[in-house]
């Protein structure tokens, strides 16, 4: 009987490990956890988690037989990154909820051990093929806020792209 390993890291979690190890050095007292954040997490929390794949469409090309499958030779990894803050007072969890925000997108943009991070990735193979990554970004940042009991929840979901190569 063949078992799916759980130690072989892969694209987008790859780079979610690698996302949410910089996180937890933005402040020691910051919970990270690489799932979706739940409202029963701690008061100030960290979620990273791949979302979705997508070909690129016009990069497709032929592998095998005339009639046999093609492949992507480009695609899309979208990464969320949620930064989470729950407090009594509305106004003093906006302000935090919104340092947190900005303390996520810069990591994302100019933290330097992240960008080499990503850049010496190593490429991944599986069934005859080699996924590299070749570029990243963040394409935005969506904020909610909620009160649940008396309690302030602060959410922002920063959507990360990869774009990935398989030869």
């Amino acid at each position: 009987m063949m078992s799916i390993p759980s130690d072989t890291l892969c694209f987008p979690n790859n780079v979610v490990d690698l996302v949410a190890a910089r996180s937890q050095l933005l402040d020691s007292d910051l919970f990270v956890i690489r799932r979706p954040l739940r409202d029963s997490d701690p008061n100030e929390s960290i979620g990273v988690f791949g979302v979705q794949w997508t070909p690129e469409e016009d990069s497709y090309e032929m592998r095998g037989a005339p009639s046999g499958a093609s492949e992507p030779t480009l695609q899309r990894y979208l990464i969320t990154v949620q930064g989470f803050v729950k407090d009594m007072d509305e106004e003093a969890g906006l302000a935090r909820h919104s340092v947190l925000s900005k303390m996520i997108r810069s990591m994302l943009y100019r933290d330097e051990p992240l960008r080499v991070g990503l850049a010496t990735l190593s490429p991944v193979q599986m069934n005859g093929s080699t996924e590299s990554l070749k570029r990243w970004g963040v394409r935005q940042v969506r904020y909610f806020s909620n009160e649940l009991n008396s309690v302030w929840l602060y959410l922002s979901n920063l959507e990360f792209w990869l774009e990935t190569e398989t030869i």
